[in-house]
């Protein structure tokens, strides 16, 4: 969808140029400026499109078209339950149920949830094309986050790369780690003996996962996870390598699951990309006394 940022200049911006305001007050990338002057009405003052030499008065009202509408050309919306937990102008976080996958892949085509947020969207008029940052696998359930434009997208990685854009996680382990709270710095690489899995590998992409247990039982533990990186399917591989796999894990914890996988993205923190406002969201759920995470689909 569109998206322009603004702001009016103030006496401390008084002489200097339009691309000084724009990169100070805006906080816009020489990129983002670049492309913006190739857009009709990309950077405008009081609503009269300027060059970034132009020298800014107080008072003007600066505006920069930082994306064009663009729609999911590919992409079938569904019309199916979505659980938004959290959404503005740029930024929406869904809660996901296990079960269903992220994105459109082999044989998932018109089920996933992307296809569910295309249809929300239209429905809202935001038409645009889909951005999830970040995966959950199709049996981890909870929070997942999706932007609406390109400029969000890239203040978000950015975020990521900084440490302040993250996700915990809560999983239920088959047995209890032998430390309370630890870190596993590992490195993690596909499986040439499977396809479908990943595993510790020295020749692999380096890998950081810290827990801390919060309640346990004899059935296993319950522990709060989270990743300095996001390899494909960290935390069931590094869990599993301590000798305490996901319980109910189908690749990584051995036998038949007798459930779904005990894993769920329970909150995420960023700061709202244009604002800078911290937000933190929270998946709703129950905590059993037995130290079983559930939500409405259960792990019983």
């Amino acid at each position: 969808m569109e998206k322009r940022v603004s702001c009016v200049a103030g006496g401390e911006d008084e002489g200097k140029t339009l691309e000084q305001v724009l990169r100070t007050r805006l906080h816009l990338s020489r990129k983002e400026i670049s492309r913006a002057k190739f857009r009709e009405g990309g950077i405008c003052v009081n609503q009269v499109p300027r060059r970034v030499t132009y020298r800014v008065k107080a008072g003007d009202r600066i505006e920069a078209l930082l994306e064009e509408k663009e729609a999911s050309v590919h992409l079938v919306a569904v019309r199916k339950a979505l659980t938004v937990v959290y959404e503005d102008a740029d930024v929406i976080v869904m809660d996901k149920p296990a079960g269903l996958v992220t994105h459109p892949a082999g044989g998932h085509y018109d089920d996933t949830l992307a296809n569910r947020l295309l249809a929300y969207l239209q429905e809202k008029q935001e038409d645009s094309v889909i951005r999830i940052m970040g995966r959950l696998d199709k049996d981890t359930s909870g929070l997942v986050l999706a932007v609406k434009n390109r400029a969000a997208a890239t203040r978000l990685e950015r975020q990521r790369e900084a440490g302040q854009f993250y996700k915990t996680y809560l999983a239920v382990t088959q047995r209890i780690p032998e430390q309370k709270e630890g870190r596993i710095e590992k490195p993690i690489g596909p499986d040439p003996d499977d396809r479908r899995k990943m595993r510790v590998d020295a020749s692999g992409k380096a890998a950081v996962t810290r827990y801390q247990v919060i309640e346990q039982s004899d059935h296993g533990a319950l522990i709060r996870v989270r990743i300095d990186t996001g390899r494909m399917h960290q935390i069931r591989v590094h869990l599993a390598s301590i000798g305490c796999p996901l319980r109910n894990d189908p690749l990584y914890a051995g036998g038949e699951p007798s459930g779904r996988m005990a894993l769920h993205a329970e909150t995420l923190h960023f700061y709202q990309p244009f604002t800078g406002e911290e937000i933190t969201v929270k998946s709703p759920g129950v905590f059993q006394k037995d130290g079983y995470y559930v939500k409405e689909d259960g792990i019983k």
